[in-house]
């Protein structure tokens, strides 16, 4: 097996592509992200992941979640986990970075049938 080799991108970038993949989402969606901040961080905090139930931090990619205090909303990436995913699947991190922004937005939003049409149309740019 044979591993891409790509330049690991800094959070910065990460953030573009999520932002990108967000300016694709369809209508439906698009009010329900109002308020929404992305976050990237290098890997999910120990408290996330015991939270979660998840025993290895490279296996949590993203997270979005509601901010009961203030009522924001965030989408947060993990840059260490979606890099090693993409190296290890040869798929290009700004795929992986569209693909884990829909899975999340969709999946909370209660809009699991638009991620084809969404996924689609990032392809597309």
């Amino acid at each position: 097996m044979t591993s891409q080799i790509f330049d690991v991108p800094c959070i910065k970038q990460i953030k573009e592509y999520a932002t990108n993949a967000l300016f694709c989402c369809p209508a439906k969606i698009r009010g329900t992200l109002n308020d929404t901040e992305i976050v990237v961080e290098n890997f999910a905090p120990v408290d996330v992941l015991s939270e979660l139930r998840v025993k290895n931090k490279n296996e949590l990619l993203g997270l979005y979640k509601m901010q009961n205090e203030n009522n924001t909303k965030s989408l947060i990436l993990y840059r260490g986990p979606l890099v090693l995913y993409a190296g290890s699947s040869n798929e290009s991190v700004s795929n992986v970075v569209a693909r884990v922004t829909v899975y999340e937005i969709s999946h909370r939003a209660n809009c699991v049938s638009l991620r084809k049409q969404w996924l689609d149309k990032i392809r597309r740019l």
